[in-house]
């Protein structure tokens, strides 16, 4: 429960299978030899460290979009008249209850749900619970909004009026961010197609003139040279990535 975007039995299968076949991929292009698909191996574990960054980050926002949400019930259910602590609670069960914030097994919405909730029923204050929750999800939101809380509930301000007004806050962030996203999601579709195509190119010569690139194989100069063309192809996959990543 300590780890929100823990990765399931299924998704860590799917990393596995993806770095494999990616070894599989450069082995067959730039080697044509079965003795690189063994050589080429710690590419997986390369593979599966970024795709699980990958994964990692969007289940990080995932749950940076659904904490309005969680906040918004906490206030409706303030406004109905129940205690704090009872508002969370109730926050937790409905998450609980909601299918669509766990169509996917373990998602880190219902997972933090659970984890405030476990807290509270062990009598753990909290406020310490949600600072808790800030410093394991990572997210700069929680962490705020546990010293917001904290501060609201210790000066016997109006607790309502701050938890909307953070949500409010929260939901002008989450729609900057998705502007962004659709201002870079030509550039990402484009960045996929560009990875592609260095593979396709040679998957064509390799059907229609397949003898093009063969003195490019099973020599020291082909494998030389090859090994180059990998290490420039990995360099601009990289970068690529680097200049498409932005965070707010």
């Amino acid at each position: 429960m300590r780890e929100f975007y823990e990765l399931n039995k299924k998704e860590k299968f799917m990393i596995w299978f993806g770095g494999l076949v990616v070894v599989i991929v450069f082995a067959y292009f730039f080697y044509r030899s079965l003795l690189a698909v063994l050589i080429l191996l710690p590419l997986v574990f390369v593979y599966r460290k970024m795709a699980q960054e990958k994964l990692k980050s969007s289940k990080r926002e995932e749950l940076s979009s659904h904490f309005k949400t969680m906040i918004e019930i906490v206030a409706g259910n303030l406004r109905a008249g129940y205690s704090v602590e009872n508002a969370f609670l109730e926050m937790a069960k409905e998450i609980s209850r909601d299918s669509s914030y766990h169509q996917r097994a373990g998602s880190p919405a219902t997972k933090m749900a659970a984890f405030i909730k476990k807290g509270l029923e062990n009598n753990i204050p909290l406020n310490e619970r949600l600072k808790e929750a800030g410093k394991i999800s990572d997210i700069s939101e929680i962490t705020e909004f546990a010293a917001v809380f904290g501060v609201a509930k210790n000066s016997g301000g109006n607790m309502i009026d701050s938890i909307g007004q953070y949500a409010a806050m929260i939901g002008d962030k989450i729609e900057t961010e998705k502007e962004i996203n659709i201002l870079l999601s030509a550039r990402r579709a484009e960045q996929k197609i560009m990875n592609a195509v260095p593979f396709i190119i040679l998957f064509y010569l390799d059907i229609t003139s397949p003898e093009f690139f063969s003195s490019l194989y099973h020599n020291p100069a082909g494998i030389i040279i090859m090994s180059g063309c990998m290490l420039l192809y990995l360099l601009a996959y990289y970068m690529s990535v680097r200049m498409l990543k932005i965070e707010i």
